[in-house]
């Protein structure tokens, strides 16, 4: 089943970090990294992604990276961010979860019902996703707020200990006491953006947009962010989640016609991505029982063939 790291760990020889070493190179020795970076595909690799068509061959998850994925207060994006997790941990990519506001169960019930498609998987079914899970995703068995001491030693304690590729950090305003103290947040985003170019990891790092006067019927923008501005300076990559919550408002009244049923359920805009040539929106749909996002709306929410998982 998925691993599980307590949090009583002495995590004290990562917070030491890493000693400063030579980083004036000759241009040549940077020879096969240039060559593959005119060939990106080369073999069929390419960085990982979400199975969504309308996302993968657009929003890569690079080594090195960080993502803020942003939006106003439950607007699904620890949903869609756990459908992410999911995509990564069927491509093979060592995954570790810490969600500082759900435990471990009711993080990996969800994405049990997403792996199937259903609102109620059955027991060999549970079984047989806790087994496939294993050496693919690991949670951080912790709620409540960290620091950000700790939580850097905890990127490099994954990286270092269980050759770990991304981690997904829900979120920072559970590291980050307040959005008053700016100081502490850029220096947060620093370190952060630091760990994962010294460790390799790809870390997702879980934002929330302040509340506009005018309300939440529109999207954010990566300028709406709580707290500081380095939040989307620094990071490599900035992704918003905005629900639309007007359809969904007449759709349980009874009152949605069929131009409201043709619009999307959500907007998903890559509102900055430092190394890939997308920047836009897709319009997504969500089907209830399983909490899956997809591509259309009469696209079904077909179970993942996840390595003989039955």
């Amino acid at each position: 089943m998925a691993g599980m790291i307590p949090d009583d760990i002495d995590f004290g020889a990562y917070e030491r970090g890493t000693e400063c070493r030579a980083k004036v190179r000759a241009a040549s020795a940077f020879a096969d990294d240039l060559a593959a970076a005119f060939a990106p595909h080369e073999h069929g690799k390419r960085d990982p992604s979400m199975f969504s068509t309308k996302l993968r061959d657009v929003l890569q998850f690079r080594a090195g990276e960080v993502t803020a994925w942003a939006g106003y207060n439950g607007h699904r994006k620890s949903m869609f961010t756990g459908q992410a997790a999911l995509d990564l941990c069927v491509q093979r990519q060592r995954t570790l979860i810490v969600s500082l506001e759900m435990s471990p169960t009711r993080t990996l019930a969800r994405m049990v019902r997403q792996a199937y498609g259903l609102a109620v998987p059955m027991r060999h079914q549970v079984d047989a996703f806790s087994r496939w899970s294993d050496g693919r995703l690991w949670l951080f068995d912790h709620q409540g707020r960290i620091t950000p001491r700790l939580c850097m030693a905890l990127l490099r304690y994954f990286a270092d200990e269980l050759q770990g590729q991304h981690v997904l950090i829900d979120s920072m305003m559970m590291v980050c006491a307040s959005e008053e103290h700016l100081d502490e947040q850029k220096q947060f985003t620093t370190d952060l953006v630091r760990a994962a170019q010294e460790t390799g990891l790809h870390v997702h790092l879980v934002a929330h947009c302040r509340k506009p006067q005018a309300g939440e019927d529109k999207p954010p923008t990566k300028y709406d962010l709580r707290g500081s501005a380095a939040i989307s300076d620094q990071c490599h990559n900035v992704v918003t989640v905005w629900a639309n919550k007007p359809k969904a408002q007449r759709v349980q009244s009874g009152q949605a016609d069929e131009t409201d049923m043709a619009q999307p359920d959500a907007l998903v805009t890559v509102e900055k991505q430092r190394n890939g040539a997308f920047e836009g929106r897709v319009k997504l749909w969500f089907h209830e029982p399983s909490m899956r996002f997809t591509d259309e709306r009469a696209t079904p929410a077909e179970p993942y063939v996840l390595g003989g998982m039955a």
